[in-house]
């Protein structure tokens, strides 16, 4: 549900503020918010982990950039399904990096988003002509 979320404030936002702005403070609401979940349980970081939470920083702020710059042409619900598709690749990536198992609720959300994602991207994707004809 905060995903969805934050999707719909970040495209009321896109149009009055910055890109560079939007980034910005949502990294510090990010990382404000994670800081009370992280801050109990820390430990220290070693130089390669440290690089890696870095590369990852860099990757979600490309992604949200490019998500930023997406809903000043389209509308946020056009934007959703692809969006879902995240939740997937990052059990896929998970687990062939980190031989991580998907849990059963990660594979049976698996089955709903990706042909949800599929029938969506084709009924966006379809000419208005095949609509009237219906």
């Amino acid at each position: 549900m905060c995903f969805a979320m934050l999707d719909i404030f970040n495209k009321k936002y896109s149009t009055s503020e910055s890109i560079t702005s939007m980034l910005f403070y949502g990294s510090v609401a990010t990382a404000a918010i994670a800081a009370f979940k992280a801050v109990p349980t820390w430990v220290p970081v070693t130089g390669s982990q440290f690089a890696l939470i870095g590369l990852l920083g860099c990757g979600a702020n490309v992604l949200l950039y490019c998500l930023l710059k997406a809903f000043k042409y389209v509308d946020a619900s056009a934007t959703c399904p692809y969006r879902y598709t995240e939740f997937v690749l990052s059990a896929i990536v998970g687990f062939f990096l980190f031989k991580e198992m998907p849990s059963k609720s990660t594979l049976l959300g698996s089955c709903i988003i990706l042909p949800s994602v599929v029938y969506t991207a084709m009924v966006e994707t379809r000419e208005p002509a095949e609509e009237e004809k219906k």
